[in-house]
């Protein structure tokens, strides 16, 4: 029997939280190979020194109505092809909050902050 909206609106609503998105968003975006990790600003840089590390926060999440935008940073490994691992990027997190959300993903913006060079400390 298929679900029509008034049946659902008769349940009740739900709401998810940005920190929901941005945590499904960090963990999308850090399984496309390539991503080295996810980045922050300066003051966001600082909790993580001191071990306060929150995936959610390092990703700005803008969600009107029934649709959202993201905008997060990057460390790429060294030698990727880094348009390719941005377009990745894009797509898996569209794919994987429309998917499990509902939501509709408008746009996905990507700031790439540092290459990984393997062994030595990334450079930004």
């Amino acid at each position: 029997m298929k679900n029509n909206n008034k049946e659902k609106e008769k349940l009740g609503s739900v709401k998810i939280q940005n920190e929901v998105l941005g945590t499904i968003v960090a963990v999308a975006a850090a399984k496309v190979p390539g991503v080295y990790k996810i980045t922050s600003n300066f003051v966001e840089g600082i909790a993580e020194l001191l071990g306060r590390e929150h995936p959610e926060r390092k990703v700005k999440v803008k969600l009107s109505e029934e649709q959202v935008s993201f905008e997060l940073a990057i460390i790429v490994d060294y030698g990727v092809n880094i348009p390719e691992v941005t377009w990745q990027i894009q797509k898996t997190i569209k794919e994987t909050i429309e998917k499990q959300t509902g939501i509709k993903v408008i746009k996905v913006d990507i700031n790439v902050r540092g290459v990984h060079l393997g062994g030595e400390p990334e450079k930004t």
